[in-house]
């Protein structure tokens, strides 16, 4: 997905493309999996993500247009996951998931961010919110443990404290914190008429 720069709408209309027109794989569903939070996902979800990747794959190697879409727009300079040269199997997708098996062509130990742009990012985080919030009359100081409990779907105090200091700019997210984070951080912004999902998040930070 981030190879391809896809959005969580572009990969669910794509997928939904590749089905025909069933939705059988939804932004909730992408985010939960690339954040680890998806525990048990049902099978559909990766017959969902075998037919995407099959068809772009498909599409690489002989110019096939995914099913059902007129153009290539979307996914010109596609990349597709491969092993030995093939897209993986539907079994392949669930024994990686389950980690019974390792990908040969994929770094999985790959961090989502580096830590000097997660400490840069958890700046730039802080910096937005801030600005967000004053725009939306909420002070900083008096008014950040009611903001925190109305935005932050957090009952964690370690949690709690670490944002609160990033938004004073005292601490900074690590790698692994700030991608487990983000959905969070999204709905904490969406309520203050920022961005309204991670894609968008990230965008408005790197714009910064």
């Amino acid at each position: 997905m981030d190879t391809n720069q896809f959005s969580h709408p572009q990969m669910v209309a794509l997928t939904r493309s590749c089905m025909d027109g069933v939705s059988w794989l939804h932004s909730s569903q992408i985010s939960g999996l690339r954040h680890c939070k998806l525990i048990s996902p049902g099978p559909r979800t990766f017959i969902a993500i075998y037919w995407l990747n099959f068809y772009l794959h498909r599409y690489i190697t002989q110019k096939q247009l995914l099913p059902n879409t007129s153009s290539s727009n979307a996914y010109a300079h596609a990349w597709a996951v491969t092993e030995d040269g093939e897209p993986p199997s539907l079994g392949w997708w669930m024994e990686v998931f389950a980690g019974l098996r390792t990908p040969k062509d994929i770094d999985l130990t790959s961090e989502y961010f580096s830590e000097d742009q997660a400490e840069r990012k958890s700046a730039e985080f802080a910096a937005l919110t801030r600005k967000l919030m004053a725009s939306s009359g909420i002070d900083i100081i008096l008014d950040i443990d009611r903001f925190i409990r109305d935005c932050y779907p957090a009952g964690d105090h370690k949690r709690v404290s670490q944002l609160k200091a990033v938004l004073m700019g005292q601490a900074y997210w690590s790698a692994d914190e700030l991608a487990n984070e983000l959905p969070a951080l999204t709905a904490l912004v969406s309520r203050l008429r920022g961005p309204k999902n991670e894609d968008e998040l990230l965008q408005a930070l790197s714009d910064r």
